[in-house]
């Protein structure tokens, strides 16, 4: 079976979008946590075999791992030296 060629004007369908939706939708508000408890969280993560994810979870912290990263660029915090390669 072959293709047909069609006009350029029926090759395409036109999708029509409501955005009443999207003025229904809940606002999302966002937590601000202090720098005292975001150093007390980060300073659970720096144990050797703590599981970061597992941190997060229990402390209900979902931008855990971006306070880490950013922590660890800055010189904020530092990892601990890993034991298991002594």
């Amino acid at each position: 079976m072959q293709s047909v060629h069609k006009p350029r004007l029926e090759s395409f369908a036109v999708i029509e979008a409501i955005a009443k939706r999207l003025d229904e939708s809940p606002p999302l508000l966002r937590r601000r946590w202090p720098a005292e408890a975001k150093t007390r969280i980060l300073e659970e993560t720096r144990a050797p075999g703590v599981n970061v994810s597992a941190v997060a979870r229990a402390h209900g912290v979902s931008p855990l791992f971006a306070w880490r990263r950013k922590a660890l660029r800055s010189g904020a915090i530092a990892l601990l030296p890993d034991r298991s390669e002594a």
